[in-house]
C-alpha cells in the first residue's frame, strides 16, 4: 500500500496561520508600495497636489470594485504580477507621445487606468478566501498603520528600487496560494469536507439573502435604531467611526505624496524614516498594553468584561481627540524637527491601534452577543434565539457593513481631491493638516456637547451591556419587513 492519508501531508493550523500572516502581511506592503509609487509618478508627472490626491481617489474606488470580485485567489495574484510587470516595462515599450494627445493627458489616462486595475486587483487578492486561517486582528491592524509610511519611506528613499522591492515582497503570498489543497490546514472553500463539518457541527445552518429591491428606504436606519436597544451606544459609535474613517483616509490619501516631495526638495528625506520608527516603537508599546491587558481586551469575537466596559468607553472616545490633535501637531512649523515628527505620528499610531482595537468589542456583531449571552439564557431557562432569527440578523449585518464600507469609499474618494486643491492653494501640506484637525477637534466637541445636552434631558442610568434576547429583545429580529430567500 502506497497510498498516504491526506492527513500526513497537511500543515498544521498553528504554523499555518503563521505562514499564511506573514505572507499576507508582507503583500499588503507590496501593495502600499505599489500604490505610492503610482501617487509618486503623478507627482512627478504634474507637480501638483491634486493629481496624486486624484490618484488616490482612483484607487479607492478601483479597491471597493476589487473588493466585489469573486475568483480564486491565484488568478488574482497572477493577474496583479502581470499588471505590475506590464506597468514597469510599458513606458518602454509604448511612446506616449501621440500627435492628436497632449503628453500629459495621456499620462493622466494612463495613470488613472493603472490606478484603477492595480486598486481593485490588489484589493481582490488580499480579500479572498483561503484554506488558510485567516490573519490575526492586530496583524491587520499594524499593516493598515504602517503600510502607507513604509511604502512612501521605499518610494522616496529608494525610488531605483521600489519595483522590485515590490514584486519580492508580492512573491510569497503568490506561492502560498499555489501550493496543492491537500497541503493547506483548513479545507477549501466549498468543498465536500467544509459542507459535511457545517452540516453535522453547525447548528446554525440558515443561509438567508435579502431581497434589496423590497427593502423600504430607510431600513438600515430602523436596523441601527434595533441594535441600539441591544447595545448602549451603537448608533453613535457607527457613525462616529463611520466619519473618522473618512477624514482620515482622505488626509493619508492626499498628504504623504505631497509631504514626501516636499522634503526631497529640501533634502530631508531622512524623517520618512525617523516616522517609520516612531510608528513601530508605537505598535511596540501598544503590543505591550495588549498583553498586558489581553484578559480585559480578549479575541475580537469577545465581550469586555461587565466590570471594564464603562472605563474601555471612556478610553476609547479620547483616542479620536488623540488622533486629531496628532494631525494637529505634526502641521505644527515649530514641531518640524525629525524627533517631534516621530512622537507625533507615534501618538497618532497608537491612539488608531487602541481605537482600532476598542471599536469592535464596544459594538460587538450578532454572533459576539449571542455568544455572550448564551450560557446566561440558558441559566434562566429562557432557551436560545430562533436560528431564523439569528441568520436573519446576520444577514441584515452584512449588508449594513456593505453599505456603510461603500459610503465611506465614495466620501473618501470625493474628500481626497478636495484636500489636494486645498494643498494647492495654500501651498503647504501643514497648513491643510493643522486646518483638518483643527475641524476633526471642533466636530469631536461638537459632538461631545450634543451627548451632554441630551444626557441632561434625558438621564439614564449608564448601561453598557444589556441582556441581548431578555424579553422582548429577541422580537426585534422579526423578518417581517424584508423577504428573505432561504436555502440550505
Amino acid at each position: 500500500m502506497r497510498r498516504t492519508h491526506v492527513t500526513e501531508h497537511t500543515i498544521d493550523i498553528v504554523i499555518g496561520r503563521r505562514i499564511f500572516t506573514r505572507c499576507w502581511c508582507c503583500a499588503g506592503l507590496g501593495v502600499s508600495i505599489l500604490q505610492m509609487q503610482v501617487l509618486a509618478q503623478a507627482w512627478l508627472v504634474s507637480r501638483q497636489a491634486i493629481v496624486p490626491a486624484c490618484m488616490a481617489s482612483a484607487w479607492v474606488i478601483g479597491s471597493l470594485a476589487g473588493t466585489r470580485l469573486r475568483a480564486t485567489a491565484r488568478l488574482w495574484g497572477g493577474y496583479l504580477i502581470a499588471c505590475t510587470l506590464l506597468w514597469f516595462i510599458g513606458t518602454r515599450l509604448v511612446s506616449w507621445r501621440i500627435a492628436l494627445v497632449p503628453t500629459a493627458l495621456a499620462n493622466y489616462v494612463a495613470l488613472i487606468a493603472i490606478d484603477l486595475f492595480l486598486g481593485a486587483i490588489s484589493a481582490a487578492w488580499l480579500v479572498q478566501q483561503r484554506p488558510w486561517p485567516a490573519p490575526g486582528e492586530r496583524t491587520a491592524l499594524a499593516r493598515g498603520l504602517i503600510g502607507i509610511t513604509t511604502g512612501l519611506l521605499t518610494v522616496w528613499v529608494l525610488p531605483a528600487w521600489a519595483g522590485l522591492i515590490a514584486l519580492t515582497c508580492l512573491i510569497p503570498l503568490l506561492v502560498l496560494d499555489g501550493l496543492p489543497a491537500a497541503r493547506s490546514p483548513l479545507p477549501a472553500s466549498g468543498s465536500v469536507v467544509e459542507r459535511w463539518v457545517n452540516r453535522s457541527w453547525n447548528p446554525d445552518q440558515w443561509q438567508v439573502q435579502l431581497d434589496v429591491r423590497s427593502l423600504p428606504r430607510k431600513w438600515w436606519w430602523s436596523y441601527l435604531f434595533q441594535r441600539s436597544r441591544d447595545s448602549r451606544g451603537y448608533v453613535p459609535l457607527t457613525l462616529l467611526a463611520s466619519s473618522s474613517a473618512v477624514i482620515l483616509g482622505a488626509v493619508w490619501g492626499a498628504v504623504p505624496t505631497p509631504f514626501a516631495a516636499g522634503l526631497a526638495g529640501t533634502h530631508e528625506l531622512d524623517k520618512l524614516g525617523w516616522l517609520l520608527g516612531g510608528q513601530i516603537v508605537a505598535l511596540s508599546i501598544g503590543a505591550c498594553c495588549v498583553l498586558t491587558a489581553l484578559n480585559v481586551v480578549g479575541f475580537p469575537d469577545r465581550l469586555v468584561p461587565t466590570s471594564w466596559q464603562a472605563s474601555a468607553f471612556a478610553l476609547a472616545l479620547p483616542m479620536l481627540v488623540i488622533l486629531a490633535g496628532s494631525l494637529v501637531t505634526l502641521g505644527l512649523p515649530f514641531l518640524q524637527a525629525p524627533w517631534w515628527l516621530a512622537v507625533s505620528l507615534a501618538s497618532y499610531t497608537l491612539a488608531g491601534a487602541v481605537w482600532g482595537l476598542l471599536l469592535p468589542r464596544l459594538k460587538p456583531s450578532i454572533d459576539t452577543l449571542v455568544f455572550a449571552q448564551r450560557h446566561l439564557l440558558l441559566g434562566q431557562g429562557l432557551g436560545l434565539p430562533d436560528t431564523l432569527q439569528l441568520a436573519h440578523g446576520r444577514a441584515q449585518e452584512a449588508r449594513l457593513t456593505r453599505l456603510f464600507m461603500t459610503t465611506e469609499g465614495v466620501l473618501i474618494a470625493f474628500v481626497t481631491p478636495v484636500l489636494g486643491l486645498l494643498i494647492d492653494l495654500y501651498g503647504s501640506v501643514d497648513r491643510v493638516l493643522v486646518l483638518v484637525g483643527l475641524c476633526f477637534l471642533l466636530f469631536l466637541t461638537l459632538l461631545a456637547l450634543i451627548s451632554v445636552l441630551r444626557s441632561l434631558k434625558n438621564p439614564q442610568r449608564s448601561q453598557f451591556a444589556r441582556g441581548t434576547f431578555q424579553g422582548r429583545a429577541a422580537h426585534s429580529w422579526r423578518p417581517g419587513y424584508s423577504p428573505v430567500r432561504l436555502a440550505w
